[in-house]
């Protein structure tokens, strides 16, 4: 496999322009064209003579190798050019206005009509059912599906366009979502046309794209199981309550629990236990020098409030908040790192007060974690991949 025969466009130095799309583009995490041609795509193999026009990651915070499947699942579920800003369907709909009244996008000007579909030149290994069907609210079609690697194609007058989907392993260990668009200009005239649409590309449409798909990975329990999915049977003649899809109720508690232990730590050493009577002292730099084996009561006092384990409890807290409202659950050695501090805590200085609101908040993160393993598990299963079948 030579996993760079897909052509890479280039030459001579960018334009002031240029430079400015740029400059744009990597608010939508463009990359560069070497991060798809250097891996081992099946599609080189089959479309080398395409051209790659751009590379774009999109965030997907908790995935793992296996959730391709899930992630192809939400976007569809999210819906598609009708489920976009207004002012990226109005563009949309004046360009199909526009290839409506000069012939652009007819069916002999596209797939087995101007052009013939990649899909008849697959192998014989990715040959699927479902290829060649359209995908909904989508000009595409299907080329081919596989556990890490998606194809969509369409054709017209203008251009032969391939977007490629891919599920990359990022350097802390997760995963996240790749599309590369590849192209086959028709000619001068679609090479005109690719360079006059890339302004509103980088500036309206993949800014969108960027925020719709990595929002239908935060929503994809909710878009890919429905909204009560997870959620316990409600007992006969008690009200449901109200479920936010994108986060856990459990998870939530924990991290309130834990800022407002680390909070109550700090303001309680600050006011009712005198730690703020000596700022006057910490401010002066009286501490700069102190013998930390010989603590004066200025150095104790800082050490029991504002270099306590207070501040960081309460940032491990917020933190826990801010992942539970997008939808991603905390990692669980977060819960056995706070309860191996609690047994190490106690085990020295014996059980102090409030320790039990860390330990609850260890036990619903670890219990969040298992429920998000199992969900992501259900998930993974009702999507599933699509078969070859033999020619």
């Amino acid at each position: 496999m030579e996993p760079t025969r897909i052509r890479r466009r280039g030459g001579g130095a960018p334009s002031v322009a240029a430079r400015r799309l740029r400059g744009a583009a990597r608010w939508s995490n463009r990359l560069p064209d070497v991060e798809h041609t250097a891996r081992p795509w099946r599609i080189h193999q089959i479309a080398p003579d395409f051209e790659v026009e751009d590379v774009w990651a999109y965030r997907t915070p908790g995935a793992g190798p296996d959730d391709f499947p899930l992630m192809l699942a939400a976007l569809r579920a999210a819906g598609g050019l009708n489920e976009n800003p207004r002012l990226v369907r109005a563009l949309f709909a004046m360009r199909w206005k526009l290839g409506a009244l000069l012939g652009w996008d007819t069916p002999d000007r596209g797939l087995a009509g101007r052009v013939v579909p990649l899909r008849d030149r697959l192998p014989a290994d990715l040959r699927q059912e479902a290829a060649g069907e359209p995908v909904p609210h989508t000009p595409f079609t299907l080329v081919y599906e596989l556990a890490d690697e998606c194809v969509i194609e369409l054709a017209n007058t203008t251009v032969h366009d391939l977007c490629h989907l891919g599920w990359v392993p990022t350097h802390d260990g997760e995963y996240e979502l790749r599309m590369a668009a590849l192209v086959k200009p028709n000619g001068r005239f679609g090479r005109v046309y690719m360079a006059a649409i890339k302004p509103f590309r980088y500036l309206i449409v993949y800014p969108a794209l960027t925020r719709k798909w990595e929002r239908a990975w935060r929503e994809r329990d909710r878009l890919v199981l429905g909204p009560d999915a997870g959620a316990p049977t409600p007992r006969p003649g008690r009200p449901e309550r109200h479920r936010d899809p994108s986060g856990d109720a459990r998870t939530a508690w924990a991290g309130r629990l834990i800022v407002f232990y680390g909070t109550a730590h700090t303001l309680g050493a600050l006011t009712a236990l005198g730690a703020a009577r000596h700022a006057g002292a910490w401010f002066r730099r009286e501490l700069w020098h102190e013998d930390l084996s010989h603590m004066s009561p200025a150095m104790s006092a800082y050490w029991l409030s504002v270099n306590s384990f207070g501040p960081p409890l309460v940032v491990v807290g917020l933190t826990v908040l801010w992942l539970n409202r997008r939808g991603v659950a905390p990692p669980a050695f977060l819960a056995w790192a706070l309860g191996g501090w609690l047994v190490v805590e106690a085990a020295i200085a014996g059980p102090g007060v409030g320790q039990d609101l860390i330990l609850l908040s260890a036990v619903a993160l670890l219990l969040a974690a298992r429920r998000a393993r199992r969900r992501a598990t259900l998930a993974s299963r009702a999507c599933g991949l699509a078969q070859p079948v033999a020619t």
